[in-house]
């Protein structure tokens, strides 16, 4: 088992696994928002986890956003607050921006960018992470990156 593990980690990339987010953001076709979707309650749970430390902050930036459902749901919560949802799958990315357009959130931005690069130039209030963490290449090298633009981080891992 262990030699599987091993083989698995050294085959394992961030090009592979932005591959493998690709193909599941892809096939998504499911409303996210829609109480029948099962996976509903885990997005209203995070955002509601998060909502305390949201309040009073002007940039929140949600880093490994996926297709936004989580994002989306803070932004309709927290009109006067930007979000700006970075993910490095295309495939996510451009479902986000789908999910805000048609929740009609003024105040979500949606870029693709490398999390082993990604930085701001903005002050920023809050860095959330909702199940991405463990994605990072160099955790380390990430929380002293974006400390330059912020004191505040909220990581949910499940």
């Amino acid at each position: 088992m262990i030699r599987w593990l091993r083989a698995r980690r050294a085959a394992w990339s961030g090009e592979s696994d932005r591959d493998f987010h690709d193909a599941i953001f892809a096939s998504h076709d499911h409303d996210a928002f829609s109480p029948a979707y099962t996976g509903n309650i885990t997005i209203r749970r995070f955002a509601d986890l998060a909502a305390p430390f949201i309040q009073g902050c002007n940039l929140v930036i949600d880093v490994g956003c996926g297709l936004g459902e989580i994002t989306c749901e803070l932004a309709r919560r927290y009109p006067e607050t930007r979000f700006l949802g970075v993910d490095h799958s295309e495939a996510g990315i451009s479902g986000a921006r789908r999910n805000a357009e048609r929740l009609e959130l003024p105040n979500t931005a949606f870029e693709v960018h490398d999390m082993e690069q990604f930085t701001t130039r903005e002050d920023v209030d809050l860095v959330t992470m909702f199940d991405s963490f463990h994605h990072l290449l160099d955790p380390r090298a990430f929380i002293v990156r974006m400390g330059k633009s912020t004191e505040r981080f909220l990581l949910i891992e499940p």
